[in-house]
């Protein structure tokens, strides 16, 4: 973690210097993406953020983990995220519905407490959570259409940006991030 760290200060020492020299030609703002894997990545951010106050302009909230298994590596992985959930046996849901509706609620939960501790400017991919299964719906999740909702909210309640991200087309989806389901949520 320190290499990390070191390579961290690093680019923002470089972003600074660029930023500097270039001022009469450009705006360069200065920011970071950010993670939630454990609670040790928030803590490390807080850490981060308040020995570099002012460096960083700005932060992209984005999650790309569940029960810190990534869900944005390849099918394999997102498949063990997702066995890593035990399917809810009192459901009526199927098997795999159950555990993609724990997954779900993870991911929109990790992104909610993320946004209240740290208030990104910008929101990674909302629906990331769906990389590999992009025609789920998230209407016939209701309790995780509950959750974006609230996130939508909450985010443009202190007044968030949200990520579009053309990345999705290369992974074989007909629309960009977010899919056309959470753009519905997002206009609301």
């Amino acid at each position: 973690i320190d290499d990390l760290e070191e390579q961290f200060v690093r680019f923002l020492d470089e972003a600074h210097r660029l930023k500097q020299k270039y001022q009469s030609q450009i705006t360069l703002l200065v920011g970071a993406e950010t993670e939630h894997i454990t609670e040790l990545d928030l803590t490390r951010l807080q850490s981060i953020l308040d020995q570099h106050q002012g460096r960083i302009e700005f932060l992209v909230g984005s999650i790309h983990h569940v029960n810190a298994v990534p869900i944005d590596f390849d099918e394999a992985t997102f498949r063990r995220a997702l066995e890593a959930f035990p399917p809810d046996l009192a459901s009526e849901m199927s098997e795999e519905d159950s555990r993609m509706s724990a997954l779900l609620d993870s991911y929109l939960d990790s992104q909610f407490l993320l946004m209240q501790r740290f208030h990104p400017e910008i929101i990674g991919p909302l629906d990331l959570c769906r990389l590999y299964r992009p025609k789920l719906e998230f209407r016939t999740f209701p309790g995780a259409l509950a959750k974006l909702q609230r996130n939508v909210q909450y985010a443009c309640g202190y007044g968030a940006l949200f990520e579009l991200n053309a990345a999705a087309f290369r992974k074989g989806w007909d629309s960009a991030y977010p899919g056309r389901d959470v753009l519905q949520v997002s206009r609301q």
